[in-house]
């Protein structure tokens, strides 16, 4: 797999974005205190890849999220949440492709939902694994209408950031393959 400088550099930043996002979303503190519950701004970048950002491969928003779960671990402090956030993580990020493919015309904060909701029950079938346990299925019904508000809230940025900045985006895509 050969990448130019250009494309590794912009892979690197929206790596390092993405990574800003969820340490600045972690500082802020949620009205109801659920494990697990978060807004999920750092799946802007994945979305802005996706959909908005040219014609990036798979694989290469594949790296950029992985580069992220794994560096948002470690800043974190918390090794076992790389195993929760890379399930969910990368459950969503199929969930959101196979949309975006296979479904014409889908909106894009539907996906987003969609990729929320993925990452809810990625994470959830993790800490089933890890802990041998099924008990934490009643926190699946909170997360999942977490996940609904979530999506919705990181679909409609990647559209306003598209209806407000279409000059970014075309220079985004404009970068070679």
């Amino acid at each position: 797999m050969k990448l130019d400088t250009v494309k590794l550099t912009f892979m690197a930043l929206f790596a390092v974005i993405a990574l800003i996002i969820f340490i600045i979303e972690a500082q802020i503190p949620l009205p109801v205190h659920i494990p697990g519950l978060k807004l999920g701004l750092a799946n802007i970048v994945t979305l802005f890849m996706l959909f908005l950002g040219g014609r990036w491969k798979t694989r290469d928003v594949f790296m950029v999220l992985a580069v992220r779960i794994l560096l948002g671990a470690l800043f974190a402090g918390q090794p076992v949440s790389f195993l929760y956030s890379a399930a969910g993580g990368m459950l969503s990020l199929v969930f959101m492709y196979l949309l975006k493919t296979n479904v014409r015309g889908i909106p894009l904060p539907v996906v987003s939902v969609a990729g929320a909701i993925a990452h809810n029950i990625g994470q959830i079938a993790m800490v089933m694994l890890v802990w041998q346990s099924t008990s934490v299925m009643v926190y699946l019904p909170v997360l999942i209408a977490g996940g609904i508000v979530s999506g919705l809230v990181t679909g409609f940025c990647i559209y306003f950031i598209y209806k407000f900045h279409p000059n970014f985006t075309t220079y985004i895509s404009d970068i070679r393959r």
